[in-house]
């Protein structure tokens, strides 16, 4: 098999040599140069770039500024993440900074430590991402969290929790859940 792949080569090689092109000579020349017009332009001193010129005069422009919104954009930060889960985050950072101040009775549960992340669903159970803290917490319905909070399960389009010490139900709003 190589014998014939290397005969083939061989032959191929020879024919190429046969009908190659003839060259006149074994050296390249050098480039020559063909005689032709070149035009002349004219520079002209900065001062005198203001006025405007004609013929075919060499003409600096200035610079164009940018506009307010255009130099704002142009290193602004990039993210692929949508904008709805940063502000159902922002918004319930604000609801539950707003409610110990409007807290008054000793008998209300405290806030839910718990902000929504994101949802999981696999073989038709779906499974909740919630962070506590510092800490992300995986919670299914029946599930207990923190040892002081049950995790009910989603009561139009809210997850709904269980403050065990007082037996109250708490919702924890996290918008369209599809």
């Amino acid at each position: 098999m190589k014998k014939a792949v290397l005969g083939g080569a061989a032959v191929a090689t020879l024919l190429a040599a046969l009908f190659a092109p003839e060259d006149e000579g074994s050296i390249v020349g050098p480039a020559t140069a063909t005689p032709r017009q070149v035009e002349r332009v004219a520079v002209t001193p900065l001062a005198a770039v203001a006025a405007p010129q004609t013929d075919r005069a060499l003409a600096i422009h200035p610079r164009r500024a940018l506009e307010d919104e255009e130099a704002a954009t142009l290193f602004a930060k990039q993210s692929w993440q949508p904008e709805t889960p940063k502000k159902i985050m922002l918004d319930q950072q604000a609801a539950q900074a707003a409610l110990p101040a409007a807290r008054t009775d000793a008998n209300a549960p405290p806030p839910l430590p718990f902000q929504f992340l994101g949802r999981f669903v696999d073989e038709g159970k779906a499974a909740y991402f919630l962070q506590a803290g510092d800490r992300n917490v995986v919670a299914r319905p029946g599930d207990t969290l923190e040892e002081r909070y049950r995790f009910d399960g989603v009561v139009q389009g809210a997850l709904q929790f269980t403050y065990l010490p007082l037996n109250q139900k708490q919702t924890l709003a996290v918008g369209d859940l599809n």
